[in-house]
This record gives C-alpha cells, sequence and structure tokens, in this order.
C-alpha cells in the first residue's frame, strides 16, 4: 500500500474516533450507535464496518488514545518535576480532567459485570500497564531526587499501588451503578479527593 493512501485511512480512522467520542460523551456507549457515528461522518455503514468491525472497537480505540493522551502528558511533566508532589498534582489533576470530560466514558457498569468482555478486560490490562509504567518512574523519580527510600522496588511498589487504585476504580463504578450523579463536579472532586488521600499516605510510607 502507498504511504498517501496510508495517510488517507489513518485520517479517516482519526476522523471516525473523533465523531465517536462527541457522541460518547454525550449519550455514553450503550446510547451510540453505529448508524448515528456513520451519520455524523456522511460516510456510509459499509465504510465504517470496513476501518471497525464493531462499536466496541471503536470504543476500545477511544479510551486508548485519551489515555494514551494523559499519559503522555504526565510522563514528558515527569521529566523536569522537581518533586514527587509535584507529579502528584499534575497526576491527579489530569485525572480529575479526564473524569470530568469524558466521565461518560469510563466506569461505566459494564466494568463492574461479573464477566467483562474480552475487549474490556483488554482495555483495563492497557490502563493496567500504562499506570504500573508511569509509576514505576515515578518511583525512580523520588529515589533520584533523594525523597523515596531506595529500600523498595519501583516495579514491585507500582504494582501494588495500581491495585490499590483499582479498589478506588471499583467503587467509583459502584457509585456509578447506583446511579450517583456523576455529572456533579463535587462528586468527582471528593473522589479524587479520596484518591489524594490515599496517595499521600502511601508515598509518605515510602519516605
Amino acid at each position: 500500500m502507498h504511504s498517501h493512501q496510508m495517510a488517507e485511512q489513518d485520517q479517516k480512522r482519526e476522523a471516525i474516533l473523533e465523531a465517536a467520542l462527541k457522541r460518547f460523551k454525550r449519550f455514553g456507549l450503550a446510547k451510540t450507535t453505529m448508524d448515528e457515528i456513520a451519520k455524523d461522518l456522511e460516510i456510509s455503514k459499509g465504510s465504517l464496518y470496513y476501518y471497525f468491525s464493531d462499536k466496541d472497537r471503536i470504543y476500545v480505540a477511544v479510551v486508548e488514545r485519551i489515555v494514551n493522551g494523559c499519559f503522555t502528558d504526565i510522563s514528558s511533566f515527569l521529566e523536569t518535576a522537581g518533586s514527587v508532589q509535584e507529579v502528584m498534582d499534575r497526576y491527579l489533576s489530569v485525572k480529575e480532567w479526564m473524569l470530568l470530560e469524558y466521565h461518560l466514558l469510563f466506569g461505566i457498569n459494564m466494568w463492574v459485570s461479573d464477566k467483562p468482555s474480552s475487549l474490556m478486560r483488554q482495555i483495563g490490562e492497557m490502563v493496567h500497564q500504562s499506570e504500573i509504567r508511569f509509576i514505576s518512574s515515578w518511583l525512580r523519580k523520588g529515589i533520584e531526587l533523594g525523597e523515596l527510600s531506595e529500600a523498595h522496588d519501583p516495579a514491585v511498589t507500582a504494582d501494588l499501588l495500581v491495585q490499590v487504585m483499582f479498589g478506588f476504580w471499583i467503587n467509583w463504578c459502584k457509585w456509578q451503578a447506583a446511579d450517583f450523579d456523576l455529572q456533579d463536579a463535587n462528586n468527582i472532586k471528593e473522589f479524587m479527593n479520596r484518591e489524594r488521600k490515599m496517595l499521600t499516605i502511601f508515598f509518605n510510607g515510602l519516605k
């Protein structure tokens, strides 16, 4: 395939993800159909299926894009950060922005179903690995800065911390399942405050 054809395909794929994101953001995954996405783009459903075989795959690609963007942001911030606390502030503010901006995309009931679909597990795994990579770097940075003790292996500690945060996430999903109003910025702030307290205790324990 020629490079210009590939570039064109990438552009089309991007356009589909943009259109889908707009719908997911407003209506959530369940209330969005492939028909609507095709209509928004003024393309045939056939064209849409050429790029994505179903709605779940579009959803995975959309989430992947958001998550990668956020981790790229905080990872580049980490390189020049002067303290563990600065990184924590940035990390929590990016996460809070993500939840405010995309609350209908994250933590939806299907994440807590007894048997998450393989695609949901795929997203979970991707987020999990990205978090472990980022937190390991964060811990290594803290050791370099002399703020954290070298006694704790960054990879093992990062894995532990991600497990703890996953527990928070499950609670978040349960709040959502209980019709908790997630569009309310105060509820998101409350959730982030708990995470901040937990991270503070955790990092203090590593000094």
